[in-house]
């Protein structure tokens, strides 16, 4: 008898889970993905064209398989260190997913070209518009949530505002030469921020913190971390105790999740509140080639950074265009469906501070409303980050789909 599987999503996560499914299947399965775009693989981070929006981690970072380090770089013939356009990877995780279903004659796969509707529970299955897909199993795989415009937003003129920068076509509104102003500075607005500057746009960047994303460069041997972090500001000391802070964050990587799990709702909070930004440029950085396009906008006039009231500077007539390229926004996703419907059904609920989906930390199998396990149905992926933290990148998430894959098929 054929086990069904269903993986809600065809980004890059629900493609890695597939994957490893097919990669370790010993008996029949059959994988349906539910992914309304055409190609497997892109999601939001990879459905990008433009050749200068490149990979945020080097090469040798980015395989499927983390006991196979170099299978991404031999597929892309480059060095380990390099940084490749990221169309490439999706185009890599197409292939790799192909090339592993067609190895194993026990695995039929489906790509459900649907939006999803509703998730029911019983029967366990996926509603679109055209079909019902039922399984046995539900891997929730939707990535990151697209962010929502703050309510002062709707009171200017829609016409100018681009709430989501990766919604098909939104910057191809935006004119040669207009004057944008971008809300954010992360590396969402990096993006932004060189495919307009080429159309000889004027970005104007505002935040609170006025932080850009640092820099990838070459690091030095790893230090040892201690065994255990009682507190945030214990691991901000260790951090700043290194001789090079870049070689401390990837040898504290591995243990993030471990450490996160470790210190408690009320120190996440603290967390969070106090250190999750300067967290995030220094964890999350730019590929050197997109740091020294940026800086050669900036250097010319073409990039600014401010820091300041983004409503201030939104509701002036500085600026033709208003773009968000803020974070993802869960609890409007968990409103909308599909994850509605599990919702409302109190089959779901939201993860640690509103993060993701609540899930167990061991299995990525979703919590319901009363705290208990529901069955069949898991998440994976930036979902889980209330739960792990350091649960977006490929190296956790290939951690995450090939631990998954080995207990569906149990």
């Amino acid at each position: 008898m054929s086990r069904r599987i269903i993986i809600l999503g065809g980004g890059a996560a629900g493609t890695l889970v597939a994957t490893h499914l097919a990669r370790q299947a010993a008996h029949n399965i059959k994988i349906d993905i539910v992914e309304p775009r055409p190609r497997l693989g892109e999601g939001v981070a990879y459905s990008t064209t433009e050749e200068q929006h490149l990979l945020n981690v080097p090469a040798v970072g980015m395989s499927a398989f983390a006991d196979d380090a170099s299978h991404f770089t031999r597929w892309a013939r480059v060095n380990d260190d390099s940084f490749v356009p990221r169309r490439e990877y999706s185009a890599y995780l197409r292939e790799t997913l192909t090339a592993e279903v067609a190895a194993n004659p026990r695995v039929t796969l489906r790509h459900v070209r649907q939006p999803a509707r509703r998730i029911t529970t019983s029967p366990l299955g996926v509603t679109t518009d055209a079909v019902e897909v039922v399984g046995d199993a539900l891997v929730i795989a939707l990535g990151n949530s697209a962010p929502t415009c703050p309510d002062w937003v709707h009171a200017l003129d829609a016409s100018r505002v681009v709430c989501d920068p990766w919604e098909t076509g939104a910057l191809e509104r935006i004119p040669h030469g207009a004057r944008v102003l971008c809300i954010g500075t992360g590396l969402t607005f990096v993006d932004v921020a060189i495919t307009l500057a080429a159309r000889a746009c004027t970005v104007t960047a505002t935040s609170r913190h006025g932080l850009l994303p640092t820099v990838h460069a070459p690091i030095g041997p790893l230090p040892s971390i201690p065994s255990a972090f009682s507190k945030p500001v214990e691991v901000a000391r260790w951090l700043r105790e290194q001789p090079d802070w870049r070689a401390a964050f990837t040898a504290l990587r591995p243990e993030t999740q471990r450490i996160w799990r470790s210190l408690g709702d009320a120190k996440q909070r603290q967390f969070l509140r106090h250190a999750r930004r300067h967290w995030d440029v220094h964890r999350h950085r730019m590929a050197p080639e997109v740091a020294r396009l940026l800086d050669s906008y900036i250097s010319s006039g073409n990039v600014r950074i401010r820091r300041g009231s983004a409503q201030d500077l939104a509701e002036s007539h500085e600026f033709d265009f208003v773009v968000l390229c803020t974070g993802p926004d869960d609890t409007a996703a968990l409103s909308r469906p599909p994850l509605s419907s599990l919702v409302a059904v109190g089959q779901a609920r939201p993860g640690p501070h509103g993060m993701g989906l609540d899930t167990d930390a061991d299995t990525g199998q979703l919590l319901s409303a009363s705290g208990e396990l529901v069955p069949g149905i898991y998440a994976v992926g930036p979902l889980r980050r209330g739960t792990l933290w350091e649960s977006t990148a490929i190296p956790e998430i290939r951690s995450e789909a090939r631990r998954l894959a080995a207990l569906l098929l149990v």
